[in-house]
């Protein structure tokens, strides 16, 4: 997602409208790389959002709220004692560079006016936040302190001058034909146009790079030495154009959709792709793209974290199970020793007393000779003991293994179920569910979430989704097994239950109000079951079906596992809510 210099431009002059003349108030971080600046002008209250993250780095307006930590971090509290207080003088990008300048007036300790400039450099993971002293010029703080040993052109800490960033790429405003030709042949003649012109000028994403070759009429395909000097100069004039519109602050927000509906943004109109214009403004348009991502990234992390808990959990339970299911197969070794004692009790009077380390005896079961080793300081009537003992001792412990093993294998059905609801959940709210109930169940520690004012935040409730079906009847899905347990019990007698056989998914309940489910609504809710299950990607699904009053919990079981009886089986293909 390109928070290019047009973006930076577009996102300046709003907040330029916005912010000029505003007072600080209250200064935030709420993370190692964001700062948070409450402002406020006469009857409207702002937060301005700078970030110094190696992916998200951004400057915008935010509505969102954050979780700010008890005890601020050291570069809060210089920015406090510095900003708050002070008002917004000016608002400034140099040139195309991803680089916004916040300059304050405040008063010092001495009520002298002065002047302290908040630099956000957007640099990927050189990204930063720098708090400058205008007076002087030299660094106060920065969100991130370094020396030469991580650049050799600056060093970032406090007292020291500040230094921009150096100039990578060359600014394209009023650039001479020729030079922008001259530059652009400078780059390897293999890469696409676009690319050649993202690498070589300020402020161009890959996005308004690619816009830019298409608003000339050029192939996007087209290699840089395949391009001639018309190709360049429509290039060129393209650009121009553009940046015409830039200068005359002529902004369109524009987001470009994609799988994950957020998939590209511009400060600009996109031609070349499906797009869509947003009314509300740049700077709505970048908090409302990455508050989506942040949430994707929650969670995907927090999906991770419970499939890496359940995986090492499966793990150290297949050892168990694989140690039991080899001393339940001890069964049949203990049978032999017991058959050996046997044959040596029958023989008693033919063997020596002692001194004989083996013999050969006649099996009675099978009529066949079977060599026995003897402990020759032994007597055969305690060999035969010793025989015995070890018969009983592999007897119980195959028999101790057989009910661990019943256990064992519940238990892994039941983190096969968990793990499936965790790859289907959806929302944050799901998987916080998921998360408790791993908790309760010992698999993660209890690490409570706490808000804003220190307080821990009350565990998630569980909330199963309802749908309507083609009739107008409501239809229950527990989408892990909390839910699935409250699902259960919302159900009456008469209501119509649904499971995918001998497979993890959804407990699924069709309210009928004690009239009969017609077929289409059963089939619907069957696909539904299915869909939330892992045959999700299956086809011709087996899905029971029962009534409620047939499904039974067992005292004691595990959130989510039932039995049931007296069930029909219906196959059908899985089907999402939103058809």
């Amino acid at each position: 997602m390109p928070f290019d210099g047009l973006v930076l431009a577009a996102v300046r002059r709003e907040l330029e409208r916005e912010l000029v003349g505003s007072r600080i108030q209250r200064v935030h971080q709420p993370d190692k790389m964001t700062l948070l600046l409450q402002l406020r002008t006469p009857g409207q209250s702002h937060q301005l959002l700078l970030s110094a993250h190696p992916q998200h780095a951004r400057v915008h307006l935010t509505t969102r709220r954050f979780n700010n930590p008890s005890v601020p971090p050291l570069f809060c509290s210089v920015c406090r004692k510095h900003l708050e207080g002070g008002r917004v003088e000016a608002i400034v990008q140099p040139e195309l560079e991803r680089v916004l300048r916040l300059v304050v007036g405040v008063r010092d300790e001495l009520g002298e006016i002065g002047q302290k400039t908040v630099v956000t450099e957007i640099m990927g993971r050189h990204s930063n936040i720098i708090l400058v002293d205008e007076g002087t010029g030299n660094i106060l703080d920065a969100i991130k302190r370094y020396g030469h040993a991580v650049s050799r052109y600056r060093e970032v800490a406090p007292g020291l001058p500040y230094l921009a960033p150096p100039r990578e790429k060359a600014d394209p405003v009023g650039i001479p034909v020729e030079r922008f030709a001259a530059l652009l042949l400078e780059r390897p003649l293999e890469l696409p146009v676009w690319k050649a012109l993202q690498q070589t000028f300020e402020g161009l994403s890959p996005l308004t790079a690619r816009e830019v070759v298409y608003r000339a009429g050029v192939n996007l395909d087209l290699a840089l030495e395949f391009c001639g000097e018309r190709e360049l100069v429509l290039v060129w004039k393209a650009l121009g154009n553009l940046l015409a519109d830039v200068a005359a602050g002529r902004f369109v927000p524009t987001l470009v959709p994609g799988p994950d509906v957020y998939a590209d943004f511009a400060a600009v109109p996109v031609t070349h792709r499906e797009s869509i214009s947003v009314p509300e403004g740049i700077n709505a348009l970048v908090d409302r793209v990455f508050a989506f991502r942040a949430q994707s990234e929650h969670i995907a992390t927090t999906r991770n974290s419970l499939l890496s808990a359940i995986a090492h959990r499966r793990k150290r339970l297949e050892k168990r199970l694989d140690a039991c299911r080899q001393a339940a197969a001890d069964t049949k070794k203990a049978e032999k020793f017991k058959t050996i004692g046997e044959i040596l009790t029958a023989n008693l009077y033919r063997l020596p007393k002692e001194g004989t380390d083996r013999v050969v005896l006649e099996n009675f079961y099978t009529g066949e000779p079977v060599e026995i080793q003897m402990d020759p300081r032994l007597s055969p009537s305690h060999n035969a003991q010793v025989y015995f003992k070890r018969y009983h001792k592999l007897q119980k412990g195959a028999e101790r293994a057989q009910a661990e093993l019943a256990e064992l294998e519940a238990e892994a059905a039941y983190l096969e179920a968990l793990e499936t609801a965790v790859r289907l959940a959806e929302t944050a709210a799901d998987l916080h569910e998921i998360r408790d109930e791993l908790v309760a169940a010992g698999y993660l520690r209890d690490k409570p979430a706490v808000g804003p004012t220190g307080k821990t935040k009350a565990r998630v409730k569980p909330q199963p989704l309802e749908l309507k079906a083609a009739d107008g009847s409501t239809v229950y899905i527990g989408r892990n097994n909390r839910q699935n347990d409250l699902v259960f019990r919302l159900a009456q007698p008469d209501d119509v239950w649904l499971h995918t056989r001998d497979l993890p998914g959804a407990h699924v309940v069709i309210r009928t109000g004690g009239r009969p489910v017609k077929p289409e609504v059963l089939e619907q809710a069957a696909a539904w079951a299915a869909w939330f299950s892992k045959a999700r990607h299956g086809k011709k699904v087996p899905v029971d079906y029962t009534l409620r009053k047939y499904v039974q919990k067992p005292k004691g079981a595990r959130p989510g596992f039932v039995t049931y009886t007296n069930e029909k089986t219906v196959l059908v293909d899985p089907r999402p809510v939103e058809e």
